[in-house]
């Protein structure tokens, strides 16, 4: 998704996307192309490695991606309407994660800039 959104719709060469891939993945964090393109990551292990796993540390670190997204939203993003979208493959995003995702946005702080929220399931 990450090309579709970041190539295909925001014109980002594939080379900086393979190295902001890359950075996201290998220092465990997520990150932002922003101002360049309005386009967020959180590292792939969710989705590749993860995806079944109901263990609470894990969805414990999932929501603190979210919550960092959320966080630099606020203060620097400034998006109002945000689509999150984790799909590797045709398969539906894991049931367990749509909740750790529904479930971070609902309790974001009052206050912020972001109105609405479409999760791709």
């Amino acid at each position: 998704m990450l090309n579709i959104f970041g190539n295909h719709r925001c014109g980002i060469d594939h080379d900086t996307l393979r190295r902001f891939e890359e950075k996201i993945n290998a220092t465990d964090e997520s990150g932002s192309l922003h101002p360049r393109a309005p386009v967020s990551a959180i590292p792939r292990k969710f989705f590749r490695y993860l995806s079944e796993s109901t263990d609470e540390r894990v969805l414990a670190d999932f929501k603190r991606h979210l919550e960092d997204f959320i966080e630099a939203n606020n203060k620097i993003i400034q998006a109002s309407k945000v689509l999150v979208e984790f799909h590797v493959s045709p398969l539906a995003v894991p049931a367990h994660y749509v909740d750790a995702i529904e479930e971070t946005f609902r309790q974001c702080p009052p206050g912020g800039v972001l109105r609405e929220v479409v999760i791709a399931v």
